[in-house]
């Protein structure tokens, strides 16, 4: 596996996921798509619900999957155009409808990019899953766990905490995304910082223990840990449960000090061409099939308030929740993000 150098780069975040690594997807070649969607998700996440809408409503939907980081540049491209500015990137989908299961916390950085709608299912959903102004609404929620894998880590070694991730005897075997590249990652520094007893300090002494290199992706963090190059690391929920279910050598924890939560959300392109079926989807990824679908298949928690959390998943309630708000986990993210970059620095100098 390949590894890069230290990058310079709530309870629920800003929503910052999970990681997200997805693979493009070709445009259809003999007829033009009904409804046009971009994502970070994973195939498997988003497949099957793209699948499920298209069979129950008979339109025809082109995904145009990302890296977080691409879909940012989408956005960017997207409304530097709007002004006037400049014409759609090479890279960037001509014309799409809808952003679907992306961190809310980048939906709101664009938030003039989207038409202000309610959904119908809006009434099951938690005030915390609805933006204040109706420009987005979430699908889904992924707490942030340290994973570990069994044949490595001994009973009288199991991680407790962020604090465990700096213990010597994991010095350059814990698995760790690049902040700069994963929502994960960066979420995670906050939280850890706000809840450790080293505060300030975590973020340097995570990166000396991590002998200052970091994956490319989440993906790359469960796949190390899966096969014992690494013996802890920091993923979700989502995907810790699924390699569990599945028989992996693999159990998790969330850390006692406080844990935190990406949520990630769908918003509708204000000026879309097919606003009707964009509505029409959104209301689809909110209705209590569409999450079972999400929730069984990908261990993903539900935003409904009606469904409950998959079979060896503690309710929401019980989760060692951070109390930090929204607005100190933002100014945590952003002194975390400032102090990772110092460490970089550091490294560089040394």
């Amino acid at each position: 596996m390949k590894s890069r150098n230290f990058g310079k780069t709530a309870f629920f975040v800003l929503a910052v996921f999970i990681s997200g690594c997805g693979r493009r997807t070709e445009p259809p070649l003999t007829r033009q798509a009904d409804l046009v969607i971009c994502t970070d998700l994973e195939l498997p996440v988003y497949e099957p619900v793209v699948k499920e809408f298209e069979e129950r409503t008979g339109l025809t939907v082109e995904v145009q999957a990302g890296t977080s980081e691409e879909i940012r540049t989408w956005f960017a491209q997207e409304q530097t155009e709007r002004n006037g500015d400049g014409k759609p990137g090479p890279d960037q989908p001509a014309e799409w409808d809808l952003a679907f299961g992306v961190n809310t916390e980048l939906l709101d950085e664009y938030k003039e990019l989207w038409f202000p709608c309610e959904s119908s299912e809006t009434k099951m959903l938690d005030s915390w899953y609805v933006s204040p102004d109706h420009v987005w609404t979430g699908f889904s929620v992924l707490p942030l766990v340290i994973m570990y894998n069994t044949n490595v880590v001994t009973y009288r070694e199991l991680p407790v905490g962020w604090e465990s991730l700096l213990e010597p005897r994991w010095q350059g075997r814990v698995a760790f995304a690049d902040p700069e590249q994963s929502d994960v990652s960066a979420l995670a520094l906050a939280a850890a910082m706000l809840g450790s007893q080293s505060g300030e300090a975590y973020i340097e002494k995570l990166a000396e223990n991590l002998n200052y290199e970091v994956l490319k992706s989440v993906e790359q963090v469960n796949e190390g840990i899966l096969d014992g190059r690494y013996s802890v690391g920091v993923t979700t929920e989502a995907a810790a449960q699924t390699l569990l279910c599945g028989g992996a050598d693999v159990d998790y924890i969330y850390p006692e000090e406080g844990t935190v939560a990406v949520l990630d959300g769908t918003a509708v392109r204000a000026g879309s061409s097919h606003k009707e079926e964009a509505l029409a989807f959104l209301d689809f990824t909110l209705s209590r099939d569409a999450q079972k679908i999400m929730a069984v298949s990908r261990n993903r928690r539900s935003v409904r308030t009606d469904t409950a959390a998959e079979k060896g998943m503690d309710p929401m309630e019980k989760l060692p929740l951070s109390e930090a708000g929204w607005a100190e986990l933002s100014e945590a993210k952003r002194q975390a993000d400032m102090l990772w970059q110092q460490a970089d620095g550091r490294e560089g100098g040394a």
